[in-house]
Formats: C-alpha cells, structure tokens, sequence
C-alpha cells in the first residue's frame, strides 16, 4: 500500500507542475473539455486529444491535468484511441451539477 500512496503523491506533484507551467493550454483544453460535455453529456481526454495538440515544448503528458478541475466529475470509463496508450482505460467526465460552467 505505501507504494500506491507514494505512486499516488508522485502523479499529484506531476500535475501540479503541468498546471502551473502549461496553465495556458491547460485553460484551452478545459474550456474546450466544457463545451464538448455540454454538447454530448460526457467528454473524455480522446475528446481533446483529437482536437488540441500540445504546443512545441509541451509534454502530452500534460493531458493528464485536464480534468483535474472542480466542474469535472467522472462518470464511466472508455478506451484511449491513440496508440501510444496501447487502449489503457481512461475516464469520463460530466459536468458537475451547479457548478460555473465559464472559464
């Protein structure tokens, strides 16, 4: 168990430092990320993938801070489509309820 929360702590500081240092994308993608969910009732990072790429100098890892944000709540799983994910399980999200939806 100690290492799942070590595993866990490590992931946390990652996503801490894409949010503040790629904070800009990471705002194009949630907004994007909010108008899909409110057009189709769920989004997933396939979603986003599929329509933001990164910028030069930006990891893809920074794909994973997306829906680390208070208007997501995840709701059911899916495949990831890219083939570097090898179909790993990633999550979906709605928005939550009476949450500000805008940016």
């Amino acid at each position: 168990m100690q290492d799942l929360a070590k595993g866990r702590a490590l992931r946390d500081a990652q996503l801490a430092l894409f949010s503040a240092r790629d904070a800009a994308f990471l705002q194009r993608c949630r907004a994007l990320a909010v108008v899909v969910a409110k057009q189709e009732g769920e989004v997933s990072i396939n979603d986003i993938r599929g329509m933001l790429e990164p910028p030069a100098g930006v990891s893809p890892n920074v794909y994973g801070a997306v829906f680390k944000d208070s208007r997501f709540e995840a709701v059911g799983y899916t495949q990831a489509v890219h083939p570097e994910a090898h179909a790993r399980v990633v999550r979906t999200y709605k928005l939550k309820e009476g949450e500000p939806h805008g940016q």
